[in-house]
């Protein structure tokens, strides 16, 4: 079973099978769960990659493959897309998806851990994650395998669900992910998963915290973009030529 002392999963076979149990709902459920913002919040991490002719995109724990799909669409200089996840059932719906949605250039994808990428050293150009980082096991050894890939000035860009600052914001979210989104998602899908995923917000990092982390690794922190008053972020980072630290922030 999943951890619910650490709030974190306790391996990645179990979140491999919570996500294979869910993905024929998944989609569904998060525009449902998110009144659709999950669309919004997703093309803003497309319009922060950045234009690299014959470039290589990777997005990591890609679900059903919604952002690849999308980069596909809107960054026709790349020249390679490609989706890794864990899940297997994840990766099928988002490949019968790209079947039916890009014909311009084949998108690839890999059953691959956030930990253990086939990538070669300074291959990538552009890497992302969306809403998949507070599920790895290891995240410092994902952080890692990120800035590995990535060539000199690649972009990592991070969009996820943290705890709002703000006290009484921070009630109001825990009483929507908490007691109104596992009911919601009990009913259409898994229960227990949607009990879970919210659990993980709770023992991820804080915003500086993640910050201290991709410094510690290597990256140049660029931005954060805060949606829903700071509860969902978007955060890009860069690896650079050489060692800088530099951090900005958008409201």
């Amino acid at each position: 079973m999943l951890s619910t002392n650490t709030q974190v999963p306790s391996s990645e076979k179990l979140v491999s099978e919570m996500f294979n149990r869910i993905a024929p709902r998944y989609d569904l459920l998060n525009q449902l769960l998110s009144f659709r913002q999950d669309l919004k919040w997703r093309k803003h991490l497309v319009q922060k990659i950045p234009y690299s002719p014959n470039g290589v995109y990777v997005d990591v724990a890609t679900g059903t493959g919604d952002v690849l799909i999308a980069a596909a669409k809107e960054r026709t200089e790349f020249s390679s897309f490609i989706g890794v996840d864990i899940s297997e059932s994840m990766l099928r719906i988002a490949s019968e998806k790209c079947s039916r949605q890009i014909t311009e250039v084949p998108l690839e994808f890999k059953i691959q851990s956030a930990e253990r990428l086939s990538m070669a050293a300074d291959s990538t150009d552009c890497l992302s994650i969306s809403f998949g980082l507070r599920n790895v096991i290891n995240k410092q050894t994902a952080i890692e395998e990120f800035h590995r890939v990535l060539k000199p000035r690649g972009t990592l860009l991070i969009l996820e669900f943290f705890k709002p600052q703000n006290s009484v914001l921070s009630w109001f979210f825990r009483l929507y992910f908490h007691y109104i989104l596992p009911v919601i998602g009990g009913m259409i899908s898994d229960r227990s998963a949607y009990t879970y995923l919210p659990e993980s917000v709770e023992g991820f990092y804080s915003p500086f915290q993640l910050n201290e982390v991709l410094r510690e690794t290597g990256f140049i922190v660029r931005a954060h973009k805060n949606f829903l008053f700071g509860g969902c972020r978007l955060i890009s980072a860069q690896k650079p030529e050489r060692e800088l630290y530099d951090v900005t922030s958008e409201k």
